[in-house]
């Protein structure tokens, strides 16, 4: 075979592959969105697969193809405002032109609006999380730890940089991220206040507790 046609089918098989991966990916996005929903409306342990199933077309057998249990599937909808809190922490801490005020801002309000936008989620898992296994349980908490050891971590370099009081403790971080992640107790949409009008307020807050001038 030749060296264009051994390209051209190695291209082949990885558009193949991507295009398979985009698919499970699509199909496990799907489950864990209206299982979300579900479990949000009726409560985690009044849901069963075969309401997910009926819910979205398909057999129960379909879902244990992607999830090997209900269990997995809460755990999976647990952890999507995490790893995408997570994500854009990281994408955020690696602009070193702003400052630490300027970062600290940026990403409270990008986490604020992933809250907003994954309300249900974040309501399942602070309601459900008591189904979750040890295993799954102790992993979440390990991504909000990482979570708020990041926050800690830039909230003391700015105190180093004269950016915040310099008596901050950066425990506070813990109640930054307590914050952030209580926003579906007091906000719901078409309220008093619109999402922004909370994020702005969200900032301001977390400026105050970081010691911000």
């Amino acid at each position: 075979m030749s060296s264009i046609a051994t390209n051209a089918r190695e291209a082949s098989f990885g558009a193949n592959d991507s295009l398979k991966s985009e698919f499970v990916a699509f199909k496990t996005n799907r489950i864990i969105e209206v299982a979300s929903n579900l479990f949000y409306q009726r409560g985690y342990s009044s849901c069963t697969l075969d309401l997910v199933a009926d819910k979205l077309g398909v057999t129960k057998p379909f879902l244990y193809s992607y999830f090997k249990n209900k269990e997995a599937i809460l755990a999976a909808i647990c952890e999507v405002g995490i790893s995408e809190s997570l994500a854009v922490l990281e994408a955020t801490l690696a602009d070193e032109h702003k400052t630490h005020r300027a970062l600290l801002t940026e990403v409270v309000r990008q986490v604020g609006r992933i809250v907003i936008e994954r309300q249900e989620y974040v309501v399942v898992y602070q309601r459900e999380m008591k189904h979750l296994s040890a295993a799954d349980h102790n992993r979440i908490l390990r991504l909000r730890a990482s979570f708020d050891h990041q926050i800690a971590e830039l909230i003391r370099e700015g105190v180093e940089a004269g950016e915040f009081r310099e008596d901050t403790d950066s425990f506070v971080a813990v109640w930054i991220g307590g914050l952030i992640s209580w926003i579906p107790t007091w906000y719901s949409p078409g309220g008093q206040r619109s999402s922004e009008e909370v994020i702005d307020q969200l900032v301001m807050a977390a400026q105050r507790l970081a010691g911000a001038e």
